[in-house]
Parts: C-alpha cells; structure tokens; sequence
C-alpha cells in the first residue's frame, strides 16, 4: 500500500465543527415550536455564525490540495524568497505539519534542516504527522523535529543561516507581545543570515501596525529588510482576502 504524504490546512476542523453545529442549534431553535421572539433571536443570531462556517470551510477548501491548493503554492512562494548557494542551517518556526520545511529540504538537498513547534493538542498538527511526512518524502534523514516555543527557542544566538515561518507569529500564546516573538527568531540567525517571515503584520491588534512594526525591527540592526503585501505577491480568492483569513498577511524579508 502506497503511503501518502497528510498536510493539515491552517484552519483547524474543531473550529469550523463548532460554529457549524452552533449554526445548526440556532436554526433548529428557529424551527422549533416555542416563543417567537426567541426563534427570532435564533434567526438573528444564526447569520454570523452561518457566515463564519462558509468563509471556514471555503477557506479550508481553498487551502487543501483537493480546492486551490494555496497552502501548497504561499509555502512555494516562501521558498522561492530563500537564497540558498549550498550547505547551511535552516530553521522553520511553527513547522506544522510539516509542507513548508519538507519543500526546504527538497528544494536544498545540502542543507541542514530544524523544524519547530508548540504542536498543542488543539491543532490537529503533531511531531509524529511531520515526521511521518518527511519519511514519505524522503528527507526525514536530514530533518529534526523539535517541540518548543517559538518566544523562547532553544537554540544559541546566531545558530542558523535561514529562518523561515510561516503564519506562526501571531499563534504563539505564550508572550503578548508578538513582535517580541519576530525578534527573539532574529536572535538565532547568524550574521548575514537570511529570513522569510509571512504573518498578519498588518493586523494592528497583533503587530501595533506596519510601520511601528518595521521602525521596531530596523533597531534591531538589520542590514536590509523588505516588505510586500502577499495579495501583491500572488493572486487570491475574494474570500481569502478578508482580514479573518489572509487580509492582513505580509511578507518580511531581509538579512541581519
């Protein structure tokens, strides 16, 4: 039996079941034979989470393999940012399932590769999921999968030539402060050192805005740091736009 390679998308199912079954209670209350105004209630609270389940499940279709496989082609699009001219240490910060380091590992076959995670048991991501696909893809000899934090990585100051992270940022729990996390990953690059960064950087609620963002991460003695828009980079759906889903979404490139 052929073994097949188990990409989970970003948006977790037990979210999407959620609101789909809290949709499903408020329309049956809707129907049911009791007070009017509470049925009407019912209805009116029934639209928002009937939306949130479509943008959820369009979003996931979207993602996956089987829809637009944009999960597939934004992990590209980081890969092709990376500047690799042989041997050297790569990191991925909130590895995953494991997409984003595997394309790493395939596309720079003398490299040495780390991918970390926090792998919480509310994400159907795991260490086993990413090692099982690395094997499946046949780099798993060159690929370390550790469990860890990315606001407190464990790792030495400037350990790795290339640090990517893909949507991670923003996820962390453990510190408030997001862009804390953004430089305790700069913290572990070594001097010269290459980064690719794609996060919600736009969403002021998460990053204290672009501007703030980049003015902050210039002091930390970067020698060159770009930013695009990823609606810029590539073309998405209308729905992956929204500010819930990929609206926000930026890119941060550069060397320390």
């Amino acid at each position: 039996m052929v073994r097949r390679t188990k990409y989970k998308t970003w948006i977790r199912m037990k979210k999407l079941t959620l609101f789909f079954l809290s949709s499903l209670l408020l329309l049956l209350v809707v129907l049911f034979p009791i007070n009017i105004y509470f049925r009407v209630l019912a209805g009116i609270l029934a639209f928002p989470f009937l939306y949130i389940t479509f943008v959820l499940s369009y979003s996931i279709y979207q993602f996956s393999s089987v829809g637009g496989n944009y999960q597939s082609k934004i992990h590209d699009l980081i890969v092709s940012k990376v500047n690799c001219n042989g041997k050297g240490t790569v990191l991925d910060i909130g590895a995953g399932s494991g997409s984003l380091i595997i394309k790493l590992a395939k596309s720079f076959s003398e490299t040495c590769l780390t991918g970390i995670d926090y792998w919480d048991e509310n994400w159907e991501y795991s260490k086993a999921l990413c090692q099982q696909n690395a094997e499946i893809e046949r780099v798993f000899d060159r690929i370390d999968f550790l469990k860890a934090s990315a606001s407190e990585l464990p790792f030495k100051d400037g350990q790795f030539d290339i640090i990517v992270s893909c949507l991670t940022f923003h996820e962390v729990r453990d510190e408030e402060n997001k862009t804390d996390v953004i430089k305790e990953a700069l913290r572990v690059l070594k001097p010269g050192g290459q980064f690719v960064f794609l996060d919600l950087f736009m969403d002021e609620n998460l990053f204290n805005g672009e501007k703030e963002l980049l003015n902050d991460l210039k002091e930390q003695g970067l020698s060159k740091l770009n930013s695009c828009e990823l609606s810029q980079e590539m073309k998405l759906p209308k729905v992956l736009l929204g500010k819930k889903v990929l609206g926000n979404a930026m890119i941060l490139s550069g060397k320390k």
